[in-house]
């Protein structure tokens, strides 16, 4: 191919390739609204299978008719370990990887204001038919994003200068080169200040690159944060048949993403076909720092009845949820030469680092609603099954911003994500005179109508075991959490032969929880 049909093609599929460098905002669809339910170790053990149930200080967030239950004051608190390792395998290597965090997963105050028992200065008066009412308070942890991830290997087929290359053809030099970072070309910026690129003269708004082997690729990813939620509720019991609540709920947003990617080792083929170090390029080292925080608030209303002694079913509604996100991304590049000398300039090149600056956006985000259905049956008073399930539509969240075109990534949710998803959860309960066993089943169905057939899946399916203890004051419940999850990373987009780490991850998670129970 001619180096000017080189060019036409470079430059007519320049939008299309620079668009990968882009950071999707309709991604935050699968990362702030895909949750589990969260809640106290005994709920967790259930498999988070609540809505009906009642009686617990998770009602307080997952269905506050559940308030109407509870006849003393409450008081909880849930810490949680987790555990998680990760195995990559890239071009043939495995690599694996362990990570530990611990955090407080719920605490929560739980305080009666209106008894079936009216007080009357003559004393009490029994008033079976009045409504009870309760307030609860409680803080509880969705979820975790701590996450760490590595993968190493040597890619015959490529560079991310090839990268490079490839997402700066057709920009003109005199933007390439500009002393003022540009926002979407920033990176190409500091590539072509490393030397990595460079301009061919031959012909304007064409770029090569004097580095020509392949490198051993790794990086390691580092993710923090997590989504907390905050619920403010009140909750009535009727006639010991009609349980109705309703809460107002915030939430708190934190995520944070560290990447660090390096190429170093490269190599070329002599003649003879064995691979000799190139000598000219020592390492590049790419750190892609991204960081989103907000906060948002959301309404939600519930009702369970009691069609026999044995039997609940339960309901309950969460509007949409309008977070307000604050994000700032920025990129460090370094370089390190062997003293290459650069003859076009008559220069030396020897070690480089620079930064593209932050680059910050303000949006809005707006999490779709979600309906949950619920039911229990309860054996005497031997133990319980309880199941539920959350119809939600994902296409219905929205994104706006002043800061990019919220218009296209909305037109992407619609594209991308389902109008409905079910999740489901079973648990039981067995009892034992002041003893639990407790089994659980959670699964977040996937979002996305996976219209690229990745082969991959967003569902996720998480198994829980708990035991608990319960006393006249205190109650005592430990639950263990497991799921496994399979991931894909790739550092960056090609014509062809993309790198693409695959990740086999297992998260384990311990939550204690301890409450005590007040009569007065």
């Amino acid at each position: 191919m001619s180096k000017f049909l080189l060019f036409i093609f470079l430059f007519i599929s320049y939008p299309f390739f620079s668009s990968f460098s882009q950071y999707g905002y309709h991604k935050d669809v699968l990362k702030f609204s895909h949750t589990f339910q969260g809640g106290s170790a005994r709920i967790q053990g259930i498999g988070g299978a609540s809505v009906s149930l009642g009686g617990d200080v998770s009602s307080i967030s997952q269905n506050p008719a559940g308030l109407g239950f509870i006849n003393r004051k409450l008081i909880s608190i849930g810490y949680g370990v987790l555990g998680n390792e990760s195995t990559s395998s890239f071009f043939g290597e495995t690599t694996s990887v362990k990570n530990n965090t611990d955090n407080v997963e719920n605490i929560s105050l739980v305080l009666p204001i209106r008894r079936k028992d009216n007080y009357f200065s003559s004393g009490i008066v029994k008033c079976p038919d009045c409504a009870k009412l309760n307030i609860g308070i409680s803080y509880s942890k969705l979820k975790d994003f701590s996450d760490k991830k590595l993968y190493r290997g040597y890619n015959d087929y490529n560079s991310i200068i090839d990268y490079f290359l490839q997402d700066s053809q057709g920009i003109p030099l005199s933007r390439l080169a500009s002393e003022t970072k540009i926002a979407d070309i920033a990176l190409l910026q500091e590539a072509y200040d490393h030397y990595l690129i460079n301009p061919d003269n031959e012909l304007p708004g064409s770029y090569y690159s004097f580095v020509g082997g392949f490198p051993l690729q790794e990086e390691e990813i580092n993710t923090s944060g997590d989504i907390n939620k905050l619920s403010v509720s009140m909750g009535s019991n009727i006639r010991d048949k009609v349980y109705i609540g309703v809460g107002l709920n915030f939430y708190s947003v934190n995520y944070r993403q560290v990447r660090n990617y390096r190429e170093s080792s490269f190599e070329v083929l002599d003649n003879s076909d064995q691979w000799v170090q190139e000598g000219i390029l020592d390492y590049l080292n790419l750190l892609d720092v991204h960081s989103i925080s907000g906060n948002g608030a959301s309404i939600s209303a519930g009702i369970i009845i009691k069609p026999s002694d044995n039997l609940n079913v339960g309901i309950n509604y969460e509007s949409k949820t309008s977070i307000t996100l604050e994000e700032e991304l920025y990129s460090e590049l370094e370089s390190k030469y062997f003293n290459y000398y650069f003859e076009p300039e008559d220069t030396i090149l020897r070690n480089v680092v620079s930064g593209t600056g932050s680059n910050f956006a303000t949006y809005k985000y707006k999490s779709p609603s979600k309906i949950t259905i619920g039911s229990s049956y309860f054996y005497k008073k031997f133990g319980f099954i309880s199941a539920d399930i959350d119809l939600i539509d994902y296409s219905s969240a929205r994104i706006q911003s002043y800061d990019f075109n919220d218009f296209s990534e909305n037109k992407e949710i619609e594209k991308v994500y389902k109008t409905m998803v079910v999740n489901y959860r079973i648990g039981l309960e067995g009892r034992f005179k002041n003893f639990y066993l407790r089994l659980g089943y959670n699964v977040l169905g996937d979002p996305e109508k996976n219209i690229m057939d990745s082969g991959l899946t967003n569902k996720i399916n998480r198994k829980s075991l708990g035991i608990g203890y319960l006393s006249k004051t205190f109650t005592l419940d430990i639950t263990y959490l497991n799921l496994n999850k399979k991931s894909r990373v790739s550092p960056y987009p090609t014509f062809s032969d993309q790198p693409i780490a695959e990740f086999d991850s297992n998260f384990k998670r311990l939550v204690i929880s301890l409450g005590i129970r007040i009569n007065n």
